[in-house]
């Protein structure tokens, strides 16, 4: 029996992930990521109905940067059960270092926090495009849409951002290059659900509404909308990856 199969939320997403369902053991940690994600969003939309609109939210709840961090870390630890070898360091190495890029940008009151922030999903996102790249395959005429659409909508915003990048020129351009290379991969990944490609879009618009306000405007309400879109972004491509894309073996049966 496929394990998506059932009504279990988790099955229910690896269903539309395609596959066979993600092993057990991956499925709790992978449920365990997506509770914490919601608790902190939780919390964060709790702390922004109490404070005015613009407000910053960091700083306002107790062990701020761990409840950040968490929905990361169980994803790594997920990852660490992972039933391709090859991808699994890879996976971890996106997750940790997902985790650390939570913690800097819970910091913001170091000078530091955001390059150190930036350069940490710097490098989860080529740990992630190691993956990606190693399931290249589908090219059909809508993902090559989608490829060009993001290139297109990348150098937009670039553009958009320049006036302000001042010193962050450098850094920014790295960054988008190695971000824009991860969302082509995952749309040309060779999987049996569209989920990943999914969450690479929506990690695209959560570190698009990052850039704006700190580059062109800041906007009321933008770090709710981009803890939902970056939450939404990991629980999606790691539900794309870690569910099975070949049949579990069969059960042993123990003669009575």
């Amino acid at each position: 029996m496929v394990e998506g199969n059932t009504t279990h939320p988790a099955h229910a997403l690896a269903h539309l992930a395609g596959g066979y369902g993600m092993p057990a053991r991956v499925r709790a940690w992978w449920v365990a990521a997506a509770i914490a994600g919601v608790t902190y969003g939780g919390m964060l939309t709790m702390v922004a109905v109490d404070v005015p609109p613009g407000t910053p939210l960091a700083g306002r709840i107790a062990l701020q940067p761990l409840w950040k961090m968490l929905m990361a870390l169980l994803l790594a630890r997920a990852a660490a059960l992972h039933e391709v070898p090859r991808e699994r360091r890879w996976l971890i190495g996106a997750m940790m270092f997902s985790a650390l890029g939570d913690l800097w940008l819970a910091l913001p009151g170091f000078a530091f926090s955001f390059i150190a922030g930036l350069s940490s999903f710097l490098v989860a996102h080529l740990c992630y495009l190691r993956v990606l790249v190693g399931l290249r395959g589908a090219s059909s005429p809508l993902r090559l849409l989608g490829v060009g659409a993001m290139i297109g909508v990348a150098i937009g915003m670039l553009l958009w951002y320049w006036p302000g990048l001042g010193e962050l020129k450098g850094p920014v351009i790295a960054y988008m290059l190695v971000l824009s290379a991860m969302v082509c991969a995952a749309l040309l990944a060779r999987l049996p659900g569209p989920l990943t490609a999914w969450g690479a879009l929506a990690f695209a618009a959560s570190d698009a509404m990052i850039g704006i306000s700190v580059f062109v405007f800041p906007f009321t309400d933008h770090e709710l909308a981009i803890w939902w879109s970056y939450a939404g972004a990991q629980l999606l491509i790691s539900a794309g990856l870690l569910t099975r894309r070949t049949p579990p073996p069969p059960r042993q049966v123990v003669p009575a």
